[in-house]
């Protein structure tokens, strides 16, 4: 056990290699001593993530996104620190002490994943039995799920018993331990507890460490069981709209290739991994969320959601389009070919004609598009059948606008094609719907269409904060050089407040506890705005020629400034004196002048 916090950060900072970690997520290629990428954090084609090897932080020149790994944990997952820094102590075999104030244990959270991998174990144990998993094997058998894939995915079985799974796992966890993972559930009549998952096979699902978090189960052929398929309830670990089934295996093919297949079923991802199409993802036979997209666009460019053919109905492409508009990633639909899933379509015809079906995805607002185009033309040109489809269309965006924040882009791409079918101005179509707030220079906007409110001139750089910030630079990047930098520069030198605050925690650092680590020093730092000042700082100085000249002029300047500061304030001192001077005078004279007055 650790004792400190910042014991413990600086540990796991410094076991965890920065470029290996965001190279899980982003495509990094090296160039020189750092490496480039696409930034997961917002929408671009030319490269402008960063990551440094030698300082172990990145920063994007394009959204300005920087920080340590566990600022990149944070922001990659949308997780609070604590989070972010137990994740990556659990990754680097580090124990983390027990902070204060966290409603969830890490020792509960742990207890919840040993169980989940017990039972997982349990469940595989009863599948390889000879008697009680024959028919469980014949049944993989016959969908043609080989013996790789059942190991890989950890494919297991649930016998047809009310407690088997309460029995084995009874005499390490209790009975309210299984229930609250997900396990167990108490009985309607009477006392006890019964096993959740009976007779079927049972699926583990991961999460992108590869933990199990929770169970998928399919119904055994022949079962009277109504519910074909049934997942784990909501627990402290799992979460239907926030859980993607094979994430863990599908991400380093969906770094490389951009683009995640979402399919409806288990079997569906299982197959499709079995032939080499890896970055094939289902979400739980439920409708994609914005968690589900926020996850998926850590890894991806490109979100395909492959259809069933009678499954790609109008509310499944409607929720997609919403999410679509709201998304800073390209979200697209494809369909099968009728009266086949996904799983049979790659058994019976390969991976390259199932590749060659999600390549020919449409966007979702051309697939809805492509549907608003039918209708219309079914109308037989019917004045009122036209009226009716693009009223139909139009409410679908009104909906998809209502439901959040709408990347501008792809409003007016919208409206742009209604106005194309129908000649009805832009501008019209725009009033049909409820203005939105413009945000304004200080409030932020997500995604791509911030650029559109940028303001148009950039703020004036002074040279004061141009030394501030090299100062800055030059002690985060060299910081044997502050004993030497303080005998010209001092804290009072910063006239920016944010340049003094840093300052301020950089100078404090040096003074208790010697020169600073820098991924250490930025993880330290509480604010992000200052995060992102120490960053940028860096790279500026990083780009100048001569960093001995730089803070030799820099110093040098802040002695000039310090002259002419003392100098004003030598002359508004003695204009004060001269003014109290006059003033005294003038008082004399008036009571003088009363005086006389008194006598006469």
């Amino acid at each position: 056990m650790i004792g400190t916090g910042n014991d413990y950060r600086g540990q796991v900072l410094a076991a965890t290699d920065i470029v290996e970690l965001i190279g899980r997520t982003v495509a990094l290629k090296r160039r020189g001593r750092n490496y480039i990428g696409l930034c997961p954090f917002h929408q671009e084609k030319t490269p402008s993530f960063n990551v440094k090897p030698e300082k172990q932080y990145f920063y994007c020149f394009g959204c300005k996104a920087s920080g340590t790994a566990i600022d990149f944990v944070m922001k990659r997952d949308r997780v609070e620190f604590l989070d972010a820094l137990r994740l990556l102590g659990e990754q680097a075999g580090i124990e983390m002490p027990q902070f204060g104030g966290s409603p969830q244990k890490s020792g509960e959270k742990q207890v919840l994943l040993d169980m989940q991998s017990a039972a997982c174990a349990f469940f595989e144990k009863l599948l390889s039995h000879p008697e009680q998993g024959l028919a469980a094997r014949q049944y993989l058998e016959q969908r043609r799920i080989d013996a790789e894939s059942i190991k890989r995915f950890q494919i297991g079985l649930a016998v047809d018993s009310w407690d088997a799974m309460l029995r084995a796992l009874g005499r390490k966890f209790t009975a309210a331990q299984l229930e609250q993972g997900g396990l167990a559930k108490p009985r309607q009549n009477g006392q006890g507890y019964y096993d959740t998952f009976r007779n079927r096979l049972m699926f583990p699902i991961r999460d992108e460490n590869s933990r199990i978090i929770a169970f998928g189960g399919r119904v055994m052929p022949g079962s009277q069981d109504a519910a074909k398929y049934l997942n784990s309830p909501e627990t402290p670990l799992f979460s239907k709209s926030r859980s993607i089934f094979g994430i863990d295996l599908a991400r380093q093919k969906m770094v490389e290739s951009r683009t995640a297949v979402v399919v409806e079923g288990y079997t569906d991802v299982i197959v499709a991994h079995q032939f080499g199409i890896s970055n094939v993802v289902s979400v739980l036979g439920t409708a994609m969320t914005e968690q589900h997209v926020s996850m998926l666009r850590r890894f991806v460019d490109r979100i395909v959601l492959l259809f069933d053919a009678d499954a790609a109905g109008d509310n499944a492409v409607d929720r997609a389009l919403a999410v679509f508009l709201g998304q800073p990633v390209e979200i697209a639909i494809a369909t099968m070919p009728p009266g086949l899933d996904p799983d049979e379509f790659v058994l019976d015809r390969g991976a390259e004609a199932f590749q060659g079906v999600a390549d020919s995805a449409v966007d979702a607002l051309s697939y809805k598009w492509k549907q608003l185009a039918r209708d219309f033309e079914a109308s037989d040109q019917n004045l009122t059948g036209q009226q009716k489809a693009v009223e139909a269309y139009l409410e679908v965006l009104g909906s998809a606008r209502g439901a959040g924040p709408v990347d501008a882009i792809r409003w007016g791409q919208a409206l742009s094609r209604v106005h194309r079918l129908t000649g009805i101005p832009v501008e019209d179509l725009n009033r049909r719907f409820k203005p939105r707030r413009q945000p304004t220079a200080s409030s932020p906007i997500p995604g791509p269409a911030a650029a559109q409110f940028a303001p148009a001139e950039p703020a004036r750089v002074t040279a004061q904060d141009r030394a501030e910030r090299w100062i800055l630079g030059i002690l985060l990047l060299e910081p044997h050089r502050w004993h030497e930098a303080q005998q010209g520069v001092h804290l009072e030198d910063f006239a920016n407040e944010r340049h003094r605050r840093l300052a301020e925690k950089y100078w404090n650092h040096q003074r208790d506890e010697g020169e600073p680590v820098f991924n250490q020093f930025l993880a330290s730092l509480e604010e992000a705005e200052l995060v992102e000042l120490a960053v940028t700082a860096v790279e500026e100085v990083e780009a100048l020629p001569d960093v001995q000249q730089v803070l030799q002029e820099a110093a040098a300047y802040f002695e000039r400034t310090r002259r002419v500061r003392d100098e004003q304030k030598l002359v508004a001192s003695s204009q004060r004196k001269e003014l109290d001077e006059v003033e005294l005078l003038r008082k004399l004279s008036e009571k003088r002048r009363k005086a006389d007055l008194w006598r006469t």
